[in-house]
């Protein structure tokens, strides 16, 4: 795989991977997608499930985001989740959820994974998109004027890996909060609230008027025309839905899985409305025949160590 940490150099290598791309090995892969994982009854450790979990077993692990519930308040959390996903290595890709910089110190991720916290990769012939929506604004009201720079060049980033792209079978966009919720209804037309918190449509930049669906949706309409499967993948659920699928009118596939249910149902606040069996997301993916197939499972079925 390869990392694009300078958001230029990443446009360059999508648009030229057509040309220099080396030829894909008729192997299948398998690529690992878990939302929300921390565990209700320790700040510093991940749902004790996972913990047994034989994660070499997948060729990537995708994180979406609130691995811990506070994930940077002591450095040793840091050391601990290093041991489970091998946060530096190219197999392992993590989009940051609110309870990962819940204490600050995105610095010290950074160190971890040796990437920036937005950023495209190319894995196996998909275009894999890792965003960072703490940058968003979420809320019905002038956005904060802070990291303004950060959230432009996120904005960049998607805009132009959406304008370059050509040879990619697939565009992954691994985030956290969610994003085009408004999309996500039900026969009636009434939307279906899977995210555990369904905000209004964020702003991605210090402009109130950048709104994701208004802004981004048309970019990944034209890459959906191109004949490039675009996937959208939240891991800010478990609360109120532990999985959803979704195909919107436009073809945009909109997928979401998470854990809660390390949670005693006991002392569940009044926000946590379904301790259905948790879901993980398996994706199967052959690239010779250009398939990216998905299923979910609960964590109790991963293979383990």
């Amino acid at each position: 795989m390869r990392n694009c940490f300078g958001f230029g150099i990443c446009f360059l290598l999508i648009s030229l991977w057509s040309g220099c791309a080396e030829p894909e090995n008729e192997k299948a892969f398998q690529y690992l997608f878990m939302g929300h994982i921390y565990d209700w009854n320790q700040g510093n450790r991940v749902d004790p499930r996972l913990e047994s979990a034989d994660f070499s077993r997948f060729d990537q692990v995708w994180l979406g985001g609130d691995i811990c519930s506070r994930t940077t308040e002591e450095p040793g959390t840091l050391d601990y989740l290093d041991s489970l996903f091998d946060l530096g290595s190219s197999r392992t890709q993590w989009t940051l959820g609110n309870h990962d910089l819940l204490f600050g110190h995105q610095d010290r991720i950074e160190t971890y994974t040796g990437r920036p916290t937005f950023y495209a990769a190319w894995i196996n012939g998909i275009c894999l998109v890792v965003l960072n929506t703490n940058y968003f604004w979420y809320y019905p009201s002038t956005p904060a004027q802070d990291n303004c720079a950060a959230k432009s060049r996120q904005l960049e980033l998607i805009r132009s890996v959406c304008d370059t792209i050509q040879q990619a079978s697939h565009l992954v966009i691994l985030h956290h909060h969610a994003l085009l919720a408004g999309l996500i209804t039900d026969r009636g037309g009434q939307q279906i609230k899977a995210f555990n918190a369904n905000y209004p449509d964020p702003a991605v930049t210090c402009d109130s008027a950048s709104l994701f669906t208004e802004t981004v949706y048309p970019m990944l309409t034209a890459v959906q025309n191109k004949g490039i499967q675009v996937i959208m993948v939240g891991g800010d659920l478990g609360t109120k839905a532990k999985k959803f699928s979704y195909r919107t009118a436009e073809g945009v596939v909109l997928l979401g899985a998470g854990l809660n249910n390390s949670l005693d149902p006991r002392y569940a606040p009044e926000y946590v409305t379904s301790f259905d069996p948790d879901q993980v997301l398996i994706f199967h993916h052959d690239p010779q025949a250009g398939r990216l197939d998905w299923s979910f499972i609960t964590p109790e079925a991963l293979p383990k160590k």
